[in-house]
């Protein structure tokens, strides 16, 4: 019997795969659980059309991201922070204390986008990582001053 998977089955497919099973499997667990739905001419078109239209949606978020990217490359931003006498930050700069910066400028980030390679804990200037969806990366330039 041939099944469209309306979600992830293990051992047999991911959703919106068209598979061939057993008939007893697809009567007895398959469509019974929610699993999967009968492949129908009418109900194979709908899968496409969804298919489709989740293929728009994932090329316009694309070209969202790739606008931000551009934006936020290249990007300076300056934190001032307290320094002790031996030219120390009180406080590591933190991807907090980042984010705050880059949504004055509009930008919406979340903090496990900002790679860090290390706590900044000195005054200076750091090559800041951010990773965006669809394996994008954009780099700003921190400056740390007292």
């Amino acid at each position: 019997m041939k099944v469209i998977l309306l979600k992830d089955v293990e051992g047999i497919g991911d959703t919106g795969e068209i598979k061939e099973v057993a008939d007893g499997h697809a009567r007895n667990f398959l469509l019974p659980g929610g699993l999967a739905e009968l492949a129908t001419p009418e109900n194979i078109s709908k899968v496409k059309e969804k298919k489709e239209e989740l293929a728009r949606i994932a090329e316009q978020d694309l070209i969202l991201t790739e606008k931000i990217a551009e934006q936020l490359n290249g990007q300076a931003i300056e934190i001032i922070s307290k320094v002790n006498e031996d030219g120390k930050l009180y406080a590591a700069i933190t991807p907090a204390m980042i984010i705050k910066v880059l949504k004055e400028k509009g930008f919406d980030i979340k903090k496990d986008q900002i790679i860090l390679p290390e706590p900044i804990k000195e005054v200076g200037e750091y090559p800041i990582v951010i990773t965006l969806d669809h394996g994008l990366e954009a780099e700003i330039t921190l400056t740390v001053s007292e």
